[in-house]
């Protein structure tokens, strides 16, 4: 019997779900910063006096100027992340069903679909 070293028999922890999903979440988060409305712009739509300027070219930039693109990046960032752990501390238990139906047959080899069919009832 041949000892190994303990890197080689454990597998690796891959983060790269967790990196994908925190670059994302900052990605999105600087995009944000010029989409959601101020309290001003929110209290006009609100109250149903909201004007067409919303989307505006130059009412997006006059949010993104005043808003810092590292903060609404990390915050995005942190969501992420945390949307990833979250799915980690909660995970999808399969069922494997044990049953396998002719049909299932029939798709997974098309070619003995018509043994399976023939010779499947004789049991």
């Amino acid at each position: 019997m041949e000892i190994k070293a303990i890197q080689a028999t454990q597998p690796k922890r891959s983060n790269a779900a967790l990196s994908l999903a925190t670059a994302t979440g900052a990605g999105l988060g600087a995009v944000s910063r010029y989409v959601v409305p101020t309290k001003k712009e929110l209290g006009s739509i609100v109250n149903k006096d909201a004007v067409d300027t919303f989307v505006s070219n130059t009412a997006c930039a006059a949010r993104g100027a005043n808003r810092s693109i590292l903060k609404y990046s990390g915050i995005g960032a942190l969501a992420g992340a945390a949307l990833v752990l979250l799915s980690k501390l909660f995970p999808k238990h399969e069922e494997h069903n044990a049953e396998y139906s002719k049909l299932g047959a029939l798709i997974d080899a098309p070619d003995y679909a018509c043994e399976i069919m023939w010779y499947g009832d004789a049991e």
